[in-house]
């Protein structure tokens, strides 16, 4: 999750997901229940990908070790197992809601604690790769064709990674959605259900790991966590949404 740079284009269908709802479903869908909490998961969750972004883009193994074949893959071996423990956290903060009133809540947390789960799976497997190549290069055996096949592998196994990328993107937009109150007369408006004090609180957690990226809204050439992070920035920053206490 969020470990290359993923090119954002085609979400419009997303976008444009509160429209498909009548004014009474998007209310019954989405009451204005636990809605703060959920926000500060949802950014915290943010923070370890963060993390993990950072593992692969400031600090990546071939950075590192980019002369030292062996240490270069001993080090994305752990660097793989911290990816999951932190892809773990992630679920932690959100599988609570599941079980949520809120069904917008819910299915926002079904999205990202099945695509943490998905990127889990990926890690195993990787590891699985790159261990194999790492006996294969201490042993000498590492002929060009088993390279060609182990690279071919990573693709695949990168294709797969960006499906879930994707799907936090639709997360991290349906959050934004959550954020906005039942109480928009007719499904329409621009009240949150947050009062000044949370939001504001929400944008200081967004600006503790996510300063470097101010853009509102989405744009091609974000990456995963840009992206979402720019969603996010959008709703809390725009004067033009109204916190519930200031109607």
């Amino acid at each position: 999750m969020l470990r290359r740079f993923l090119v954002l284009v085609l979400i419009g269908g997303v976008m444009t997901f509160q429209a498909s709802f009548a004014a009474d479903e998007f209310s019954k869908t989405n009451p204005d229940i636990k809605k703060y909490e959920f926000a500060r998961s949802y950014i915290s969750a943010l923070e370890y990908m963060k993390d993990i972004h950072d593992r692969w883009n400031k600090n990546a193994p071939k950075k590192l070790f980019p002369n030292q074949k062996l240490k270069m893959i001993l080090a994305t071996l752990n660097d793989l197992a911290l990816d999951s423990s932190d892809l773990r956290i992630i679920k932690h903060y959100l599988i609570k809601y599941l079980t949520a009133p809120n069904m917008l809540m819910r299915q926002t947390s079904e999205i990202v604690v099945k695509a943490a789960a998905l990127e889990i799976g990926l890690n195993d497997e990787e590891k699985e790769l790159w261990q194999k190549w790492y006996d294969l290069n201490n042993a000498g055996q590492a002929t060009r064709a088993k390279e060609i096949d182990f690279v071919k592998t990573q693709h695949f196994l990168e294709l797969r990674r960006k499906e879930a990328d994707k799907d936090i993107i639709q997360a991290s937009v349906l959050m934004t959605k959550v954020l906005m109150s039942e109480k928009n007369e007719n499904g329409k408006g621009h009240l949150l259900a947050i009062t000044a004090q949370q939001r504001q609180k929400l944008l200081d957690k967004l600006d503790s790991f996510g300063s470097d990226t101010l853009d509102w809204g989405l744009k091609s050439g974000q990456n995963t966590l840009e992206g979402s992070i720019a969603v996010i920035r959008e709703i809390l920053e725009d004067s033009l949404w109204i916190s519930i206490d200031e109607k």
